[in-house]
């Protein structure tokens, strides 16, 4: 039987942060204190998604001081833990669009995790998962179950192809919407098409999906209430792709003046120590170093820039400058370099360094939050439902 728990008073009430009752000099101390927490403190985030288009949009929110919780299958958690370079057990790409997140192990197959997810969402104000149309459905955990909990809740929907249509069953990766949005026909050569060697669509569909979050919670700050979001790759996709590569697709009708593609207009120039990327010019470079086109071309306010391997991106001397890398000595996977968050706040910066978390690794401190003994989270893992 499920370990049935009752929920303590907490700062959150059906998903709205409560403020006490201050003096005005203590609300300005307040207001400084929040402030330098980041932008998003205070927001509670439940992330059930996995992989990347999902986990990528809340480690954004996580960046910004929102607190959230990965919600992931005990035993081997999320199935990004194991793709590419990896030490210790730990892979890069998990480490990097999972830190400052805390880890809750819950198996949403058992009635007692599921509703250990029915119980947070009453202290959540955001709801993320990435499954595949109907899973949620059939877990009892989609948006109209749990508005009836949390009225309040923004409930963030990311799928592959949306939910109708030929396709919106079908196992997504990157990779399909590459093929489908256009983008292999615009990377051919010739009348090869290639493969764009980064999983570009689940990024900008992380990206869009938290920006859509961030506004929905605007939205509910002025009084419009929880409400479900929906992003799927496909619309991202297209949306991104559409300003430029699909310029010519875009009028219908007649007296169109077409235009080659906007990257024919650039090209790589090889120096006698590299190559650089600029304008079209069809001009001999050969006889340069790159510091010496770099300098003549900039003198003379042409866009250009060093053909930079990926080994040498982080001895670049802009992104030196800009602090853009940071070193950060992981727990598990020891020394490692990752980006800073991109959005620089004048005020709301948030301190928050923490480094991805092992799988359940803050399940008795999330519970314990919700009330939970010892005992009864002992029961719970006994019965297979959390670990």
């Amino acid at each position: 039987m499920p370990v049935v728990v009752s929920l303590p008073e907490s700062e959150h009430r059906n998903g709205c942060p409560t403020a006490p009752m201050t003096s005005k000099k203590t609300d300005t101390q307040e207001t400084s204190k929040t402030a330098s927490l980041g932008a998003l403190h205070g927001v509670r985030i439940l992330d059930l998604s996995a992989v990347v288009s999902g986990p990528m949009a809340a480690v954004v929110l996580a960046d910004q001081g929102a607190d959230v919780i990965k919600i992931e299958p005990p035993g081997w958690g999320d199935g990004i833990r194991f793709l590419g370079a990896s030490r210790n057990g730990l892979s890069s790409i998990f480490s990097m669009i999972n830190r400052n997140k805390r880890s809750l192990a819950i198996n949403l197959k058992h009635p007692a995790g599921r509703a250990l997810v029915s119980k947070l969402v009453e202290t959540a104000d955001v709801l993320l998962q990435n499954f595949r149309p109907g899973k949620m459905e059939a877990l009892g955990l989609d948006y109209e179950s749990l508005k009836t909990i949390n009225p309040n809740l923004i409930y963030a929907s990311i799928n592959g192809m949306g939910e109708v249509g030929p396709y919106a069953e079908q196992k997504v990766y990157d990779y399909v919407i590459q093929g489908i949005s256009g983008a292999l026909d615009a990377q051919a050569e010739g009348d090869q098409p290639k493969i764009i060697r980064s999983i570009i669509y689940d990024k900008v569909t992380a990206l869009t999906a938290a920006q859509g979050i961030t506004a929905a919670l605007y939205a509910r700050a002025m009084g419009a209430g929880g409400q479900h979001i929906k992003v799927s790759m496909l619309d991202a996709g297209v949306y991104f792709n559409w300003p430029d590569l699909m310029w010519n697709h875009s009028f219908r009708g007649d007296g169109v003046q077409y235009s080659g593609d906007l990257a024919d207009m650039y090209e790589i120039n090889t120096a006698n120590d590299g190559a650089i990327v600029t304008h079209q010019m069809d001009i001999d470079c050969s006889n340069y170093s790159t510091d010496e086109l770099i300098e003549i071309f900039a003198h003379n306010e042409i866009p250009v820039a060093r053909v930079n391997s990926r080994a040498d991106v982080a001895n670049d001397p802009q992104v030196k400058a800009l602090g853009i890398l940071e070193e950060i000595d992981h727990p598990r996977g020891g020394p490692m370099v990752q980006p800073r968050a991109p959005v620089r706040f004048g005020q709301s910066i948030s301190s928050k360094k923490n480094p991805s978390p092992e799988v359940g690794q803050h399940t008795a401190e999330i519970l314990g939050e919700l009330g939970l003994s010892i005992e009864e989270m002992k029961a719970l893992a006994m019965e297979g439902a959390i670990g």
